[in-house]
Order: C-alpha cells, then sequence, then structure tokens
C-alpha cells in the first residue's frame, strides 16, 4: 500500500481513538492506576480480577513498537468500514507497544514479503476515503520503521 502520510490537512474519522500532531500520531488509550492496566480505545476498560479499578488516566501510546502478529486480508472489510476502493489484499498488523498492550491495524508501505515478527513499526494514517468537501479521512495505521 502507498504512503498515505502526507502533510495535507486530516480529519480523523474515529477521533477519539488516535490523535494526529507535530510529534506524529498516537493511539488514545488509558491505564488503570490500580492494577497498571493499559486499554485501547481509551473508554474501554478492560481491568484484571479483584482491580479496584481506581485512577484511571489518559495515555498516548508510543508512536513505534514491534510487529507481533499479522495476516493477509483478501475481503473487504464489513461496514462500518468505508473506503473509495476496493484495498485487497492488504496486510494487517498486530503492534506490541512499551506500554504492554497490543493493537491492531492496517499496514502500510509494505508487502506480505517486507514483514517480519519482531520488527520495528511507527503509527501513522491511512486515508479511507474524501468528503464532500474534499477533506482526506483518516483511521490510524502502522508502518514499518526505516532504519
Amino acid at each position: 500500500m502507498a504512503n498515505q502520510d502526507t502533510k495535507q490537512e486530516k480529519i480523523a474519522a474515529l477521533p477519539d481513538l488516535f490523535q494526529m500532531g507535530d510529534d506524529g500520531v498516537h493511539l488514545r488509550s488509558a491505564r488503570c492506576g490500580t492494577c497498571g492496566t493499559c486499554f485501547f480505545p481509551e473508554y474501554h476498560e478492560q481491568h484484571r480480577p479483584d482491580c479496584s479499578r481506581e485512577g484511571v488516566e489518559k495515555v498516548l501510546l508510543s508512536r513505534t513498537g514491534r510487529l507481533a502478529s499479522y495476516t493477509i486480508q483478501c475481503y473487504m472489510p464489513p461496514p462500518p468500514f468505508k473506503t473509495e476502493g476496493d484495498i485487497t489484499p492488504y496486510p494487517i498488523g498486530m503492534v506490541e507497544f512499551s506500554e504492554g498492550i497490543q493493537v491492531v491495524g492496517i499496514m502500510v508501505n509494505c508487502t506480505e514479503d517486507d514483514l517480519e515478527l519482531g520488527m520495528a513499526v511507527e503509527t501513522t494514517t491511512f486515508t479511507l476515503y474524501h468528503d464532500e468537501q474534499g477533506q482526506e479521512i483518516v483511521t490510524w495505521a502502522f508502518r514499518p520503521v526505516n532504519d
């Protein structure tokens, strides 16, 4: 898939899941102050058994992580996922972040042959479609880190 992380104005399709800034793209997470569990999205609190669930704080995940697993999807995602065209086949990666959480997302700027378990990846964006005003609507994605 082509690099879709350009400098033009982008609109997050789901702004409560990630944020774009001068320092890059970060997934929005939260961490429980009692059990230390991170969860994604930030409002989907999953705790360990017997946790008192106190002191939950919002955190931004690191921009980079390691590819823990991947697969190649050969069918279009079901609604409400929306794109301007057929993107199949496309790689999906499960990325492990230093915060102790794994998140799944589309892999861009790579092919299946480029993917290696444990490789460094960074959070970026993927253009889903353009709205009626021509604005670029994006979601989060991952891409290999060029060493």
